[in-house]
């Protein structure tokens, strides 16, 4: 059991050390990305915007891609994605951020461009540092 252990732990370092440093696209379901976009952009965005309803993803294609470089000693990565965004009917006042994913777009208001940039060591969303910047579109 420990063998199999070791050569999988083996394998992985080395498909991990492989993409070290190097540009990758990012699917559109990464759960990691998801998290990024609702815990994270979604919430900065909202701030800039200053609207009295939250805006949220008119679509979930983001465009993302990430580079991975070791810092300290671990796996440190910046990812850049774009939001389209549109209002919702979700209140900035009375609803609470976690609720995020669950408000829809209004598909019949104006749209925001936002482009993100956040980076992050590798499993810690709590290190995470994001710039926003968004236009309308």
């Amino acid at each position: 059991m420990h063998a199999k252990l070791l050569i999988f732990s083996i394998i992985f370092g080395i498909i991990e050390s492989a993409t070290i440093g190097k540009l990758l696209q990012v699917p559109d379901k990464d759960p990691t990305l998801k998290a990024l976009v609702y815990k994270e952009a979604l919430p900065k965005a909202n701030q800039k915007l200053h609207d009295t309803v939250y805006w949220v993803p008119a679509t979930t294609q983001f465009s993302a891609r990430r580079i991975t470089v070791m810092n300290q000693g671990k796996l440190y990565s910046t990812w850049t994605y774009d939001m389209l965004l549109q209002r919702s009917d979700c209140s900035s006042r009375s609803t609470p951020l976690a609720d995020l994913p669950g408000c829809k777009a209004n598909t019949s208001s104006p749209k925001t461009l936002c482009s993100v940039h956040t980076s992050l060591f590798d499993n810690d969303l709590g290190s995470a540092e994001s710039e926003v910047y968004c236009t309308k579109s």
